[in-house]
């Protein structure tokens, strides 16, 4: 799209927008963030508009090199074995962006049992279709969750969760306060209102803290998780994305809640501004999402850190090089492994949750080996 095509399409967006208010009033800020990220015409994702490395707007774990993507192939290939080697193993991607993770994990799969593996991608955008379709030779792709055929093997999401809409709440001190988006197309701005039914019995969870406290409420992962369960006759769901726990969430020193807003690897909180021009993400509560996952289905196989899931995962792998001649390339792949891992960087922030249906006993998974977070209830460990 042309700088004039682009801007005339972002400017459509932001007066549609302001249509909608003028026609029905104040909208959530969960349905702005779902115009703003997923119109079909001018949203941040389904535009193309995000851009991931060093010239876009942020880092994730597949812009670091191929070797995350080697080491979540090898994590399939475990879990392959864990369903008894089916013929018609499926691994489903979703959020695939421009389709490298894709890629390198059937880069990494071409000498294994499952270099054929079905591998399909969630993806109703138009645009990273068409990029997908470029990064990777093979795959099948679908609109939505719900229109996948019943599958047995993996779904699976890097970062996608964390991109899902939510809700914002605020406290007066008595009580909660839903954040509604008003304003006109070049003035949009936030105003106070009861709270959405939606979102009511989550905010009664929580204990009504001090005047000023601001909350993320996403309960838009509820129906993914659910039409994922009834897809997924057999198999795993491993997300990989940033977060926490609830009670880690609301510490008194995250006041003002998790969101934020990253344009050319710059953060800032006005997630109103640029509409369609950036991303607007806030960590996953892993409570919530676990408490809502057992609720459609699906066990607790575990919860970790990037750190010890990959460490774990990667074991084979690092085997294989250790007592290999350095070379180049080797000291490339162990420095991309070494960023993963980084506490400071990826390995503390990033966490990884693995689910498992109908099986008979949640499998124990190399990822999980070490540090696994989850108790025998199910639960996230304090």
């Amino acid at each position: 799209m042309s700088m004039c095509g682009k801007s005339r399409a972002l400017r459509n967006l932001k007066d549609r927008i302001a249509q909608e208010i003028a026609t029905s009033g104040p909208m959530t800020f969960a349905h702005f963030m779902e115009v703003a990220l997923y119109d079909q015409e001018a949203g941040y994702y389904a535009a193309g508009r995000a851009k991931i490395g060093r010239l876009g707007d942020f880092y994730t774990s597949v812009s670091v090199g191929p070797i995350f993507g080697e080491i979540l192939a090898s994590q399939f290939l475990e879990m392959w074995e864990h369903l008894g080697r089916p013929a018609d193993f499926t691994l489903v991607e979703q959020g695939a962006n421009d389709g490298r993770l894709a890629a390198d994990i059937r880069a990494a799969l071409q000498a294994t049992p499952l270099h054929d593996v079905r591998y399909i991608f969630v993806e109703p955008s138009a645009t990273l279709r068409q990029e997908q379709r470029t990064t990777v030779a093979a795959g099948d792709w679908v609109d939505k969750v719900e229109d996948l055929p019943d599958f047995v093997g993996v779904h699976f999401s890097n970062e996608l969760f964390d991109a899902l809409p939510f809700h914002l709440a605020e406290s007066d001190g008595e009580t909660w306060q839903e954040l509604f988006v008003s304003g006109s197309a070049d003035d949009l701005t936030f105003t106070r209102g009861n709270p959405s039914p939606d979102i009511v019995d989550v905010l009664h969870r929580y204990p009504l803290p001090e005047p000023g406290r601001l909350v993320e409420i996403r309960v838009s992962h509820q129906s993914l998780l659910a039409a994922i369960s009834r897809k997924l006759q057999h198999g795993f769901l491993l997300m990989i994305d940033y977060g926490m726990s609830t009670e880690v969430r609301m510490a008194p020193h995250r006041s003002r809640g998790t969101f934020a807003c990253f344009k050319d690897h710059r953060r800032d909180d006005f997630p109103l501004q640029d509409v369609g021009e950036k991303d607007i993400t806030a960590h996953v509560d892993f409570s919530e999402f676990l408490r809502d996952a057992s609720a459609v289905g699906f066990d607790v196989v575990g919860f970790n850190d990037q750190h010890h899931f990959l460490v774990g995962a990667a074991e084979e792998l690092l085997r294989a090089m250790d007592g290999q001649p350095q070379t180049a390339e080797s000291q490339k792949r162990l420095r991309q492994l070494q960023t993963l891992l980084h506490p400071e960087t990826m390995g503390r922030n990033f966490h990884a949750v693995a689910l498992s249906r109908n099986l008979a006993t949640p499998p124990s998974l190399r990822g999980f080996r070490y540090g696994n977070k989850v108790l025998a209830n199910g639960e996230l460990r304090k």
